[in-house]
């Protein structure tokens, strides 16, 4: 099977070099039939010049500049409309997804599932470096999630996951920023999708600047969980 691999990267110059050649790698070790998509998102920095570098180099990797409504979910929306994959992969520029996950989704997904999550927090998983806090807050909205919609995976705030386009294209996703992430996996789990979970390690990033701002992703986080529980409510009548 085909797999589409999406990165989205705003100033990302020192990180984004150094991720293509590790999955480069990894596609080759694994024998892997994949294309790479760079999604340059507004970037002021020269990640836009790093992608175009990749894609003449590359016959299978693709540069998709953006240059307005710069955010990862939009990035993330426009980079994986574009994907031919039959499995679609997200990948964070920052080099904080464990790239040893790639061959357990594949797996998973062989196994009849539709969505795989890279969890830190089941066992063989750790969130690494990631702080107490954030870890704290990320753990808890899986759990809030579990209790009242009813979905069973526990990292759901974790944007590193592999699903088969199919997902994609039946869901209407509207976040623009970081709570497409479980925007999408309330949204895939609603819909009736099999969902499953493999565990991961988190590093956070050491080189750039984080685009996650906590207060207001929190706010972000709670709206899209209200919204989506809500609607299963009015669903029941």
């Amino acid at each position: 099977m085909k797999i589409s691999i999406i990165i989205p990267a705003r100033n990302e110059r020192e990180n984004l070099p150094i991720l293509i050649d590790r999955i480069l790698n990894k596609i080759k070790e694994h024998h892997l039939e994949s294309e790479i998509i760079l999604v340059d998102d507004c970037s002021s920095d020269s990640t836009s010049e790093i992608c175009d570098s990749f894609a003449k180099k590359y016959n299978f990797i693709f540069a998709l500049h953006r240059n307005k409504n710069p955010g990862m979910g939009n990035a993330l929306k426009d980079g994986t409309k574009l994907a031919n994959g039959e499995i679609i992969i997200w990948i964070m520029a920052d080099l904080s997804d464990d790239l040893n996950t790639i061959p357990k989704f594949l797996e998973k997904i062989s196994n009849g599932y539709d969505m795989i999550f890279a969890s830190r927090y089941i066992k063989g998983g750790s969130p690494g470096d990631l702080s107490l806090f954030k870890t704290f807050l990320s753990m808890e909205f899986a759990v809030l999630s579990r209790m009242f919609i009813g979905i069973y995976v526990h990292d759901i705030t974790n944007a590193y996951r592999a699903f088969k386009k199919e997902v994609f294209n039946s869901i209407n996703l509207t976040s623009d920023d970081f709570a497409i992430s479980p925007e999408f996996a309330l949204k895939a789990y609603l819909s009736g999708f099999k969902l499953g979970e493999v565990p991961t390690t988190y590093h956070n990033r050491k080189s750039g600047v984080a685009k996650f701002k906590m207060f207001k992703m929190g706010i972000r986080y709670f709206k899209i969980f209200l919204k989506i529980f809500i609607q299963k409510l009015e669903s029941k009548f």
